[in-house]
Parts: C-alpha cells; sequence; structure tokens
C-alpha cells in the first residue's frame, strides 16, 4: 500500500525541492535550464521504480489470497501512475521535442 501511496507524492516532493530547497542548497543552479529536465526525468524514474514494486508486490499478495480494501489502495495509485509515466515515456519517443 505505501509504494502505491508513495507514487502520488513524488510530483508535489519534487516540486517543493525544486522551488524552495534546492535554492536555498545550490545558488549556481537556479539559472540553469537543465536543471528542470533532469528533475523532471528523475521524479518520472522513480514513480516508474516505485509504481513497478507496488504491482509486483500487490500481484504477490493478491495471488496469495489478499483481498482487502488496502490492498486497492496501493494497487489502483500505482496503476494510474505508472501507466502515466510509461504512456508519458512512449510519446517522448514517438514525437521528440
Amino acid at each position: 500500500m505505501y509504494l502505491g501511496l508513495a507514487t502520488l507524492l513524488i510530483p508535489p516532493f519534487l516540486g517543493i525541492f525544486t522551488a524552495v530547497i534546492r535554492p536555498i542548497i545550490d545558488k549556481a543552479s537556479v539559472n540553469s535550464e537543465n536543471t528542470g529536465a533532469a528533475m523532471g526525468f528523475g521524479s518520472g524514474v522513480l514513480a516508474l521504480a516505485l509504481s513497478v514494486s507496488a504491482l509486483v508486490t500487490g500481484i504477490r499478495a493478491y495471488k496469495k489470497g489478499e483481498r482487502s480494501w488496502v490492498l486497492w489502495l496501493g494497487f489502483v495509485p500505482a496503476i494510474l501512475s505508472g501507466a502515466f509515466w510509461v504512456f508519458m515515456i512512449i510519446g517522448e519517443f514517438i514525437f521528440p521535442h
């Protein structure tokens, strides 16, 4: 459950980090153009890794007989977040900019 819910917390956490914490820590990277792209790619990879982990553990738990709402509370956000990032990556390869 926690892995699935963590996939929903990655974008707000990285937004706060990029807007508030990073300028305090590193003054030189504030005006860098590549930092936003790196942060976006990093959040995508992290969310995709968490989604895959949540899906694997959710499927294993479902096969063992777990049928509670707690399983679905983590499973559904993992599916949605994973599908979003997979489609974003496919879109970048099909329509590069």
